[in-house]
């Protein structure tokens, strides 16, 4: 009896993976100047809601600890250990995956604060209108790298997520 309970169950694992799978769950880390962002979803593409993330160093030191926000996500300061990271997720039900990655060197440049983001730029002034028509002598540089950057990261994010 229980052999053919046995045999039953690896049919239906067999027949319907994707019942297996539905709910495994994915991490994914990556760096963006001195900020490491976290997300974390299922399989179905559902956010990990207040998932645990910890931070770990390659020799099993534990240096961060927090829980994902309502979109599964979670960003923090990259620690002052260098080298890979891994970074597991422990969401609910037992649920847990982890990956590891090498962090990046940050430009130490005058970097603003990673936590103030740029100002925006109101599309009603000059130094805008002045950009758009080709020329950039109303807007700084730096100023307008650091838009460019806040843009491109908000439209890659669907692209990350897959």
């Amino acid at each position: 009896m229980i052999k053919r309970i046995g045999e039953v169950l690896i049919l239906m694992v067999l027949l319907f993976p994707s019942a297996v799978m539905a709910h495994r769950v994915s991490v994914f880390a990556y760096q963006e100047g001195n900020q490491i962002h976290v997300e974390g979803f299922f399989s179905d593409g559902s956010p990990t809601k207040q998932a645990t993330i910890e931070v770990y160093d390659m020799k099993g030191k534990k240096l961060f600890s927090g829980k994902t926000n309502e979109k599964g996500t979670l960003s923090f300061a990259v620690p002052p250990a260098g080298g890979k990271l891994k970074v597991v997720l422990i969401a609910s039900m037992g649920h847990r995956a982890e990956t590891v990655f090498e962090l990046k060197k940050t430009k130490t440049e005058k970097a603003a604060p990673a936590s103030a983001p740029p100002k925006a730029v109101n599309q009603e002034t000059p130094e805008l209108s002045s950009a758009a028509s080709g020329k950039t002598a109303g807007i700084p540089e730096k100023a307008l790298r650091a838009i460019v950057h806040k843009e491109v990261a908000k439209a890659v994010q669907p692209v990350m997520r897959a």
